[in-house]
């Protein structure tokens, strides 16, 4: 590393300070060696380690929860990120501390008598006990990070730590704030806690990051009806158009006005959102978007309808103070990269040209979209995320090979577990590990031709009343077919999976073994979906009917994330398309075709999002390398592109 420290204050200093200073005074060799790996975490080279902020709140926000496996080849990588985090936290306490900046002496140590008393008081609580086992756990984070003593404790320093917090982290203070308000409501329980808990309730404060929360069913009932009427004439289809003109003709208006008002209400129309729900969702969200500026801005006049909503002062009001959020905010994304605010506007526009028929306020939007251009991203643009995993493979073979092999070491580490758990009687653990199984599915139905979470959760292995199955087994164990019907994929492609070999036995054994079991412990109705659970697929287009009992976004999100853990590439299911993509054109240097044929997308798209510099050169170094250290990868690779 080459990074010359510049450090003059505590408010600009960088981890490249902190490495420099821990150099210096002889720190471990461990915390120093984590404090390296920061950079390539992030995907950034060693020498940028002089850019990244040495805050507290910065690492706990930013660089907690990035991936792992870039930088370590552990068994467990999950628990060695946290030993890492662990580590480089407490050098950058050690930091500051150093530099006049630490915690007052003895403030932790006043925690410690009410975390053992909680835990004297643990057991079974049908037994007799106060509180189940682990309880007092819910105030190590709170000792951790605030700075006054435990009876000191004030609303002040309750919010200054959760606002510095990260996601994950807020969930663990907010079980001590809970604890400690429940001790403190029973202090006639335990009265010998009373001196050393705080004199007053807490309150877990809300995210200042996000907005306030604004219902559709708490708008004005003027103002909601009138918006959905609007929505109504947006989604205007030919039987609502038939209808209403066989309703003027019966009150005795003239044909040739019919004929004119028609034209204006279907004039510029372009295709019909397919998934009303969801057109809808999105026209509700954005008008909820300026009623909370509305409500923020204390205005007195009600609004009655949605024209006076949509002005265009109210509209800048709410551009400006989304930017001023996000770019405020840690946890918020960077506006410039988030295509939030696109969104937003282009669903007004939507709403104003064909709901309203208001060029005026049409005109508004087209001139604000120019004048904020470079915070209106589009989903054409490739994402940060998505960039980042495509030159992560090209720079890493050893990173692509494990990203291909990931279904086999899943599914490995899976049957260890279940087995262990079996033994055990522990029908927790094996939850837990049918759950990895289940990740080890996703991931071999991922790396064979990836597909959008809606398409993974809408998986069916049998038929329904509603609609047939779309996975068949062309080979008992060998080889299963997916194929999907005209309307469930995004772009209305026609879609086939292919999952051979190894892969297809991971499913078949979910499918035929682990899937039942999964089910009888979580209690769940045997649906036809490949992952069940107890949703309703969302985002489903009006040509299209599903059942229920489905797994949700959520859940289905954290199954991902439990396998990738283990694998620790931090690469969500969308993300897979771009890492596919990029490994097609390693097989196949510059065959954009296939690799838009695989994705079920267009070769213009594919070439703008992976063709810059051609990509050839890069892709042929991938090749290059990943032949000399892994010749398998590019053996199964054929397989599945083929």
């Amino acid at each position: 590393m080459t990074y010359q420290s510049t450090f003059t204050s505590l408010d600009t200093a960088t981890l490249g300070d902190v490495a420099t200073w821990a150099e210096a005074v002889g720190e471990s060799r461990h915390a120093k060696y984590e404090l390296l790996k920061i950079p390539a975490r992030m995907g950034l080279a060693d020498d940028d380690i002089g850019m990244i902020p040495a805050d507290i709140p910065h690492f706990d926000a930013v660089i907690v929860d990035t991936a792992y496996g870039s930088v370590s080849h552990a068994d467990d990588l999950e628990a060695t990120r946290r030993r890492g985090n662990s580590r480089v936290r407490a050098l950058l306490e050690r930091f500051y501390a150093a530099h006049g900046s630490a915690k007052p002496a003895g403030v932790s140590a006043t925690y410690d008598p009410v975390i053992d008393a909680v835990k004297a008081r643990e057991g079974f609580v049908d037994e007799g006990a106060d509180f189940t086992t682990s309880t007092h756990k819910a105030l190590y984070a709170l000792r951790s990070r605030c700075q006054v003593s435990l009876n000191d404790l004030d609303q002040t320093e309750i919010d200054r730590v959760f606002r510095e917090a990260s996601v994950e982290k807020r969930r663990a203070l907010a079980r001590g704030v809970n604890l400690l308000n429940r001790l403190m409501r029973g202090q006639n329980q335990w009265p010998d806690l009373v001196p050393l808990l705080p004199r007053d309730l807490l309150k877990v404060p809300k995210t200042s990051d996000r907005a306030e929360r604004i219902l559709w069913s708490s708008l004005p009932d003027v103002l909601r009806a009138d918006a959905e009427d609007v929505f109504r004439e947006v989604l205007l289809t030919p039987a609502d158009l038939a209808a209403w003109i066989k309703s003027q003709m019966e009150a005795g208006l003239a044909s040739a006005e019919i004929d004119r008002l028609v034209a204006e209400r279907v004039r510029d129309r372009g295709r019909r959102p397919k998934n009303s729900k969801t057109a809808i969702s999105g026209y509700k969200g954005a008008v909820t978007w300026l009623f909370r500026l509305h409500k923020q801005q204390g205005a007195d006049a009600e609004v009655s309808d949605l024209r006076d909503l949509m002005t265009r002062e109210r509209i800048v009001s709410a551009v400006d103070d989304q930017i001023a959020r996000s770019t405020a905010s840690l946890h918020l994304k960077d506006p410039s990269k988030s295509q939030t605010l696109a969104g937003r506007l282009t669903n007004l526009r939507t709403v104003a040209r064909h709901g309203l028929h208001d060029a005026e306020i049409v005109a508004h939007i087209d001139v604000l979209k120019v004048a904020y251009h470079e915070y209106i991203v589009t989903p054409k643009e490739m994402t940060e995320e998505a960039d980042q995993t495509c030159r992560m493979l090209q720079m890493r073979p050893d990173l692509a090979a494990r990203f291909v092999n990931a279904p086999a070491e899943l599914a490995r580490r899976a049957e260890e577990a279940i087995a262990e758990a079996k033994a055990a009687g522990d029908t927790e653990a094996e939850d837990a590990a049918l759950r990895l199984f289940a990740a080890a599915a996703l991931c071999a139905i991922q790396v064979s031709r990836p597909l959008r979470t809606s398409n993974l959760i809408g998986l069916r292995h049998r038929a329904s009343p509603e609609i047939g199955r779309n996975l068949t087994w062309v080979q008992k164990k060998r080889h299963a077919e997916i194929r999907f019907f005209k309307g469930e994929i995004k772009n209305d492609r026609d879609v086939t999976v292919h999952v051979v070999g190894a892969d297809a036995k991971i499913l078949w054994d979910w499918l035929a073994t682990h899937r039942k079991r999964f089910v009888e412990l979580r209690k769940l109705p045997d649906t036809p979906f490949v992952f069940p659970g107890m949703a309703s697929p969302r985002h489903v287009k009006d040509a299209i009917r599903l059942p229920e009992g489905c797994m949700s976004p959520a859940t289905m999100a954290e199954v991902w994330a439990l396998g990738d853990e283990k694998v620790g590439l931090g690469i969500s299911p969308h993300a897979c398309r771009h890492a596919i993509a990029t490994l097609i054109l390693a097989v196949e240097p510059g065959n954009y075709a296939k690799a838009a044929s695989v994705l079920g997308d267009t070769e213009e798209t594919v070439r703008a999002h992976y063709g810059r510099d051609s990509g050839e050169q890069a892709a042929r170094a991938v090749r290059a390398a990943l032949l000399a250290r892994h010749p398998d990868v590019f053996k199964r690779m054929k397989g599945r592109s083929s």
